[in-house]
């Protein structure tokens, strides 16, 4: 009976020894996914494009304060962290896309995006990827604030402040399934949030859109989107939404201090069949006198 106990020991033994040498190892790890920017530390590097080029999928770049120029580009799925938000500055010089997000799965929090290329199609954040996260940011002075390209979707964008850029705050096209959750978005040209062709089944809930100059949230040809629990104050015009046809769910939102609270877009085309229809029985009419 003693042989089998010995055996348990030993297995015991064996363990206990092999929990001890595999734990090391893994912390070893954890912190190899992790690369600085900035700050006094060694090893950091100088640039944020560098850190990304390096960072191992999963991981993260951590960025101490100061204004980094140029633009960034993001290919792999990685945690983006700015430790302040208000004083890590990503800055692009007035060239392209500040940042293009083009991995999916990956976060992005705490960093003020400013100064895109001002004309169409540039942005503070460009997200052409799903599954992403972008979060307790400031997009600022860029052409839009943020635009979300051609089939992004499930992407979270939340607690952020967007205002002053030179169009619109937030500008969806053809990106479907995002949700837009507790931003505020505000002094804008145009609109706050534009969220246009084919960009159906989004979620726009718990935000603030505040004295945009033309509308608070501008939906058009877009099929499904539901917007819930938000705040309009002193826009021009606060919710723009597509006919009836598009079935939009506006529900629990506050308005207060718009031009014009809501705005209901007539399909183009359906009126354009009306007012033909309307010409083709007026043309029959004056026939119809002529020849009695």
């Amino acid at each position: 009976m003693k042989k089998p106990i010995v055996l348990w020991i030993g297995i015991l033994a064996s363990l206990c020894i092999f929990t001890v040498m595999v734990c090391p190892v893994k912390g070893e790890q954890v912190i190899s996914l992790v690369l600085y920017v900035g700050g006094n530390g060694s090893g950091n590097y100088t640039g944020i494009q560098d850190a990304l080029d390096n960072v191992t999928t999963g991981g993260t770049v951590y960025v101490y304060p100061g204004t980094y120029h140029g633009r960034l580009i993001i290919t792999t799925p990685v945690r983006l962290i700015g430790e302040n938000k208000n004083s890590t500055i990503i800055y692009g010089d007035t060239t392209g896309f500040v940042l293009i997000l083009d991995a999916g799965n990956s976060t992005i929090s705490g960093f003020t995006i400013t100064n895109s290329e001002k004309q169409f199609p540039f942005a503070g954040i460009y997200v052409t990827s799903d599954n992403n996260t972008i979060t307790d940011t400031i997009l600022t002075d860029n052409f839009y604030g943020m635009q979300l390209g051609y089939g992004a979707s499930d992407n979270l964008i939340m607690n952020n402040t967007v205002y002053h850029n030179a169009r619109c705050g937030i500008y969806f096209n053809h990106a479907s399934q995002n949700h837009l959750i507790g931003n505020i978005v505000s002094d804008h040209p145009v609109n706050g949030f534009g969220l246009y062709e084919f960009s159906n089944n989004n979620r726009i809930m718990n935000n603030t859109f505040f004295g945009n100059r033309d509308t608070g949230v501008n939906i058009r040809e877009s099929f499904d989107n539901q917007v819930l629990d938000n705040t309009f104050l002193q826009n021009k015009v606060g919710f723009h939404t597509p006919a009836p046809e598009y079935h939009t769910i506006g529900r629990d939102n506050k308005f207060a201090g718009n031009a014009q609270t809501l705005e209901e877009e007539r399909d183009a085309f359906v009126f354009t069949v009306v007012i033909f229809d309307i010409l083709v029985f007026f043309v029959f009419l004056v026939f119809r006198k002529l020849s009695a």
